[in-house]
């Protein structure tokens, strides 16, 4: 791509982090970029923290007095714009991390002549994750008023000239929770870019794990990290847990703060909760689960190819994607109940053919998802928007 083209990437660069959704997105991308020598991308100022941001304040106001803020925010949405942070014009392109973002600014680019590209991370239709944030009751009571959200969405997806998804297969949640998404998608203006991440890191050794949680060394332990809920798969874990756990050699190593959903009360399944280190608890573990209802392109799954860890995953969304590699690691399923099959299946094999399933899934790993590709394809792609 020409150096002379100057590339905005519309996200405060102080938000940028290793963590999940499009903040930890653009960590990978940005190591990625300084790496290439991408000098040509820039990202947004640093954004002074609002309320909404700030869990100490968010802490300290009653769970109904939140409800309702969030409700009324809501209901403002529609009628909100906000002004340029920077001068667009010195731009050939911007790059929007959200559907929200873009529709703030429509705006400031009515008069912008660049092109504008979207990269909506939402795991389904940015407005129905909304309506998922609000008190159930709230939701229904203003139903009618709030089905006015799908404006954002629908502005985005039209005003866009490149959309970048993950995968082809990322899609599919779009299809599923947006009745309108069929007529606003115009495949001439889609690009494909899989996400890449930096290697993920164990702070503990495998053994250490295991003690700390008495779990035996010669134990099988499945391992899941995640949110607790039902589109997360987490009931089909536990379903699946009922049988394994007659095992005597078979533990759960869960992470993820608990709620709505609660674990198993069984001695060999345990929950850890919230942890700043759940590469540890993967590592430690002999297959990572990954039983998603609905799959945008979950960033765990690469961090359990690259720590070389067997997968089990439900066959939706983003997952898919993976079954191109063919890999032996990698166990795709269509129904939750072949979650007990797999991990019998992989329990009963021997040592080595799990060392050599591992070292396949940390292969395609370093072929496929290491920033370094993330950043070459995203330039090329990036280029192929802009008439290059």
């Amino acid at each position: 791509m020409s150096k002379s083209k100057k590339i905005l990437i519309h996200f405060p660069e102080n938000k940028i982090a290793p963590k999940g959704g499009p903040a930890g997105y653009l960590f990978n991308l940005k190591l990625g970029l300084e790496r290439n020598g991408a000098e040509e991308f820039s990202f947004l100022p640093a954004e002074i923290e609002t309320f909404e941001q700030n869990k100490t304040l968010q802490n300290l106001v009653p769970s109904r007095i939140k409800d309702l803020r969030r409700l009324h925010n809501m209901l403002a949405l529609p009628s909100k714009s906000s002004f340029e942070a920077v001068d667009y014009s010195r731009y050939s392109a911007i790059h929007f991390h959200s559907t929200e973002d873009m529709y703030l600014c429509r705006k400031a680019l009515e008069s912008y002549k660049g092109k504008v590209v979207l990269t909506s991370h939402s795991p389904c239709a940015y407005h129905k994750e909304l309506f998922s944030r609000l008190n159930p009751k709230d939701a229904r009571r203003k139903a009618k008023e709030l089905s006015c959200l799908e404006v954002i969405d629908r502005y985005a997806f039209e005003r866009a000239d490149g959309i970048i998804f993950p995968c082809k297969e990322a899609e599919e949640p779009y299809f599923h929770t947006w009745k309108g998404y069929d007529e606003v998608r115009d495949e001439q203006k889609i690009r494909y870019v899989p996400t890449g991440i930096i290697s993920a890191i164990t702070q503990v050794s495998r053994h250490a794990v295991r003690r700390k949680y008495g779990i035996p060394d010669d134990a099988f332990v499945v391992c899941y990290v995640g949110r607790h809920n039902e589109i997360k798969g987490y009931d089909a874990l536990k379903s699946a847990a009922t049988g394994l756990l007659a095992q005597d050699d078979v533990w759960f190593l869960v992470a993820g703060r608990e709620g709505p959903l609660f674990g198993c009360d069984h001695p060999r399944w345990i929950e850890v909760g919230w942890t700043d280190d759940p590469h540890s608890l993967m590592a430690a573990s002999d297959v990572f689960v990954l039983p998603n209802r609905e799959t945008y392109f979950d960033l765990i799954m690469l961090e359990a190819l690259s720590l070389g860890q067997i997968v089990i995953a439900s066959r939706t969304g983003g997952n898919k994607y993976f079954e191109r590699f063919n890999s032996p690691g990698i166990f795709l399923y269509d129904e939750p109940a072949e979650i007990n099959k797999l991990v019998q299946q992989i329990r009963k094999s021997s040592r080595s053919e799990r060392a050599s399933w591992g070292s396949a899934n940390q292969s395609i790993y370093r072929e496929e998802f290491t920033v370094d590709v993330f950043a070459h394809r995203y330039v090329n792609v990036m280029g192929e928007i802009c008439g290059e």
